[in-house]
Formats: C-alpha cells, sequence, structure tokens
C-alpha cells in the first residue's frame, strides 16, 4: 500500500500565511475597536433673516380752533366765525350755545407685520355727560387706504395694507344747548390717539 505524500509548505509560504492571518486579525481588532475610518459629510442650509415687524402712530402738531356764532351790533345779523384758539386756557372766551371747539391733527400709521392686525382709536378725554359734545371724525388723505370699521365708537381696524397711511382726525366740542350747562366748567383730559394690536 502506498501512502499518498502531501507536499509540505514551504518557509516562504508559512510566512506568507501566518502575515495574511496577523492582518485579518488587525483589521477584524480595529473595527471591534472603532477606530476605522468612516465617511461623513456636511452642507451649510442658507436662510433667510428674521426681522420683527412695528406698529407705530406719529401725530403731526395738532390745531384748535373755536367756531363761534357773533351778532353784527350794526345789523343784528347773525356772523359765524373761526377763532384760532392760542395762548393759556384763562385767555379763551367763555362759550356758548351753538359754539364748536374743534381740534384737528394728521396721524401717519407705521404698521408691518405679516397677518397684523391693529385698532386706531382717538380717546376725546371728555366724560360723558360734560357741557361739551364731542364728536370724532377720521378721514384717509388722498391715497390712503380707508380703515375698516372697528369694535367700538371712535375706532377703526387697519392691517399691514395700511402701512403708511394718513388719515386727517377731527374732534369737536360742541357746546350743549341745554340750559343745565350754563357756567359749567369743563376740564376735558388729553385727547389721545392710540393703537393697539389686537
Amino acid at each position: 500500500m502506498t501512502r499518498s505524500h502531501r507536499p509540505r509548505p514551504s518557509a516562504a509560504g508559512r510566512a506568507l500565511a501566518a502575515a495574511a492571518a496577523s492582518l485579518l486579525a488587525l483589521t477584524l481588532l480595529g473595527n471591534g475597536l472603532g477606530t476605522a475610518a468612516r465617511w461623513s459629510d456636511a452642507a451649510p442650509l442658507e436662510t433667510r433673516s428674521v426681522g420683527t415687524g412695528a406698529l407705530d402712530v406719529a401725530l403731526e402738531p395738532a390745531r384748535t380752533t373755536l367756531q363761534h356764532t357773533d351778532l353784527d351790533p350794526s345789523t343784528g345779523a347773525v356772523l359765524r366765525g373761526t377763532t384760532a384758539l392760542t395762548g393759556p386756557a384763562d385767555a379763551l372766551p367763555a362759550l356758548a350755545p351753538g359754539d364748536t371747539v374743534v381740534v384737528t391733527t394728521r396721524a401717519v400709521l407705521d404698521v408691518e407685520g405679516t397677518n397684523l392686525t391693529a385698532t386706531l382709536s382717538v380717546d376725546p378725554g371728555v366724560p360723558a355727560g360734560s357741557a361739551v359734545v364731542p364728536r370724532v371724525e377720521l378721514a384717509p388723505a388722498p391715497g390712503a387706504e380707508p380703515p375698516l370699521p372697528g369694535p367700538g365708537p371712535s375706532s377703526w381696524t387697519v392691517t399691514a395694507a395700511h402701512d403708511g397711511a394718513v388719515y386727517d382726525i377731527t374732534v369737536s366740542y360742541d357746546v350743549s344747548p341745554d340750559p343745565s350747562v350754563q357756567g359749567a366748567t369743563v376740564a376735558p383730559g388729553l385727547l389721545a390717539v392710540a393703537l393697539t394690536q389686537n
């Protein structure tokens, strides 16, 4: 019986096999310890800047006049006149039924903001039942967007569409013809124009 004879690997072959096994072990060892390199990348995403809006009302200087009724002493004719009211309060003439004190100003709105709504309101500063009865009118200047009706008297709703709009505000204080107000003193508070976010 003859035995088959297998050739034994040479010394060089054994060294190559040992080196390959060591390399495989190092590779596996490296992966297990997390030292292998990993791919990564990053890309910036550009975004637009974000800014806050604004809500503001600017008033031009007010002008106050007295609309009064006079009798011409020579003819007895009834005359309607207008006098600019300036100077201290004690220098103003006593008011009579039919007289009207008129205050006018101009408001410029600054309404910036997506979906922003606000209430523009005018407070004449006169309590109910006073000797003078206030009337408030608001008229858009030429080219201005008319405001929407507001939630209460002397108020209007504005939006970002009204940004930069200009409105003429007139507050008229009519002297009541009621005899009970004779000799009454009226001390109105501050006439205020307000713009308040809804």
